[in-house]
């Protein structure tokens, strides 16, 4: 499998899925969430980085933020660009950001931290941290945390979203705390398989990360309700700071 497995998943039947996964209701409750813990208002530059489909940025562009919207997907980008040509669609890595000082937010949402190695989540965290102006918040949420997913992990999973069937046949490498995950999507005749890699981190573990990176955390939740986090929430969502003044 190639490391940067991710550059190609994002098409095809596996596009159409994520597309179809998370409701309007769902990104709205998310954006309300990070509208909050942010504390954003009107005028601020935000950075959604990877942005996917855009429907963060576009629902957040639509309470006043300034957006960009960073990811390595150019079919996720054509859509985010057709859907909403005012914010500024960056084609790129998100451990290269090219920025220094230039956002007030930032946010990284989805289970796309651990789509690499130990070494290459810290780097992104570092170009998040240079990218955010001093005392700027960032938000870091994942459902690929060790509290959060080695407790209801199964081996197999089937869903059927719209008229696609999805599987996935899981594996954990607990010598290197990495998911081994092969998806299968399939539509009528039309089938795909994409294999991938998750690394999975402890809540402590991505603690100590943000510190190294100059990012001080200041809470974490299990839900966009804003509950604690603790062993079996559904998702780890870290809120930081970059250090300076505010």
């Amino acid at each position: 499998m190639h490391p940067n497995w991710f550059e190609t998943f994002f098409e095809g039947l596996a596009l159409d899925m994520w597309r179809g996964a998370v409701t309007p209701e769902v990104t709205a409750r998310e954006a309300a969430f990070l509208a909050s813990r942010l504390e954003l208002q009107p005028g601020m530059s935000v950075l959604d980085v990877p942005c996917g489909n855009g429907r963060h940025a576009i629902e957040l562009a639509r309470r006043g933020m300034r957006m960009t919207g960073v990811d390595i997907s150019a079919g996720f980008l054509d859509e985010a660009q057709r859907n909403a040509p005012e914010i500024e669609w960056v084609h790129g890595d998100m451990r290269k950001l090219p920025w220094n000082g230039r956002f007030d937010r930032a946010y990284c949402w989805g289970n796309s931290f651990g789509y690499f190695d130990h070494d290459n989540c810290q780097r992104f965290l570092e170009a998040i941290a240079a990218a955010l102006k001093p005392g700027g918040r960032f938000i870091l949420e994942s459902g690929a945390v060790s509290e959060s997913l080695l407790p209801v992990l199964q081996p197999e999973r089937k869903l059927r979203i719209g008229d696609l069937d999805f599987h996935s046949r899981n594996t954990y490498d607990a010598a290197e705390g990495r998911m081994d995950i092969t998806y299968t999507f399939t539509r009528g005749q039309q089938q795909e398989v994409k294999p991938i890699h998750q690394w999975v981190h402890s809540a402590a573990e991505i603690r100590r990360m943000l510190r190294r990176a100059g990012l001080e955390p200041l809470a974490a939740f299990g839900d966009v309700e804003g509950a604690g986090y603790a062993l079996g929430s559904p998702r780890f969502i870290a809120l930081a700071r970059r250090a300076g003044p505010v």
